[in-house]
């Protein structure tokens, strides 16, 4: 028996340990914007779903403090950059918002800069 085909990546889920602040930091950071958000019974939003530039509607953030914290520093978001140069502007980027990260990584492979959400979750920026 043959596994079906797979169309597209629909999102990647981020629990965090508060919504509010983890949301102004990916919108500061990342570009992010909300498109969705995801009340609970009594309509307190614990949440939402958007926009990242240029890769479309691809991130959701949702409340959910024990397992945010049960990620620790594991690195839950792998994403691609054009070139070195552009890892390069990344670290302007994050020393201008005051971001913590750390240096640019080079491998024959390919070159990686590593930064930290609120929740102290690794995001590694690949070239």
């Amino acid at each position: 028996m043959s596994v079906p085909q797979l169309t597209r990546l629909r999102n990647v889920k981020v629990p965090v340990t508060e919504l509010p602040i983890s949301l102004e930091w990916y919108q500061r950071v990342l570009g992010f914007r909300s498109t969705r958000e995801f009340a609970d019974e009594a309509g307190v939003v614990r949440g939402v779903h958007g926009e990242l530039p240029g890769l479309g509607d691809v991130l959701a953030l949702r409340e959910d403090p024990d397992a945010a914290r049960g990620l620790g520093a594991f690195a839950i978001a792998n994403f691609g950059v054009a070139d070195r140069v552009a890892l390069e502007t990344w670290i302007g980027h994050l020393d201008e918002l005051g971001v913590e990260h750390g240096s640019i990584i080079d491998t024959p492979e390919l070159s990686i800069l590593v930064l930290f959400n609120p929740d102290g979750q690794e995001i590694h920026l690949y070239t």
